[in-house]
């Protein structure tokens, strides 16, 4: 990523921390609105915003270079959260006794503090770090499916014969093949399309699977996947069952 990206993803969660900010600077939630005027609850909420968007966003850029996986990378949020609101909560707490020393509301314990701020800092610092984990990703896809190198083989960079099935990723339709896997620009009703008529079926709203791929059925109680010969797992819609059982991809059961 460079400067002018990082630049512009700063801009953008500065922007909807200062309305986050100013939003709750209105409401006056948890007794603030006795504090004063919205004109100075507003820029007090929109400065907590601003430092707590500051440290959660740096916190998880720098999650995201552990590669986490999906449950670690939430677990590993949360904890993120739980360990910063505490100093935020400190200096918060300094900054609102400064403005507004004389209000009866600060007769509230560090702790009160502290288990407040979680109620703003644990939905905004997990949807933060949701926003900063996909931007990633979408950079991520992009630059894969620029380094596919292009060949004839049309939309998909294969034959239709070749295609063993495919995988939607956000924006874009991973192809495997047996040599591996590039990604296309395209909605998967696109890719199908490009397909002609290779055998084959959408098992799934995001895949489409040829049928001489399938190398057997996986069961977990109500849940199917096939099974590829690549060694992927292609998840079966509830939907998709009947029309694979008619046309003898699965069997009863």
């Amino acid at each position: 990523m460079n400067w002018r990206e990082s630049l512009r993803d700063w801009a953008v969660d500065l922007a909807i921390a200062t309305a986050g900010g100013v939003l709750l600077g209105v409401m006056g939630p948890f007794g603030s609105y006795l504090n004063g005027p919205v004109w100075q609850r507003a820029p007090f909420q929109v400065a907590c915003f601003w430092m707590g968007v500051g440290a959660f966003g740096l916190a998880a850029r720098g999650l995201l270079r552990l590669r986490l996986d999906g449950p670690r990378y939430w677990l590993a949020a949360l904890a993120m959260i739980l360990v910063l609101t505490a100093p935020l909560t400190a200096v918060i707490e300094v900054l609102a006794r400064a403005i507004w020393p004389l209000r009866p509301v600060f007769r509230l314990t560090w702790l009160d503090w502290y288990l407040e701020g979680l109620v703003t800092a644990v939905p905004v610092g997990l949807a933060f770090a949701a926003l900063i984990r996909h931007r990633a990703r979408q950079r991520a896809l992009r630059q894969e499916a620029r380094a596919a190198v292009p060949n004839a083989g049309g939309l998909l960079g294969a034959a239709p014969a070749e295609v063993l099935c495919l995988q939607m990723e956000d924006h874009y339709v991973r192809v495997h093949t047996a040599g591996g896997s590039r990604l296309v620009l395209a909605t998967l009703k696109q890719a199908t399309a490009a397909l002609g008529g290779a055998e084959g079926q959408q098992v799934h709203r995001s895949w489409w699977v040829a049928k001489k791929a399938v190398a057997g059925v996986e069961r977990h109680g109500r849940n199917l996947r096939l099974r590829l010969v690549n060694g992927l797992s292609a998840p079966v819609a509830r939907s998709a069952v009947a029309p694979l059982r008619a046309a003898g991809w699965i069997g009863e059961g």
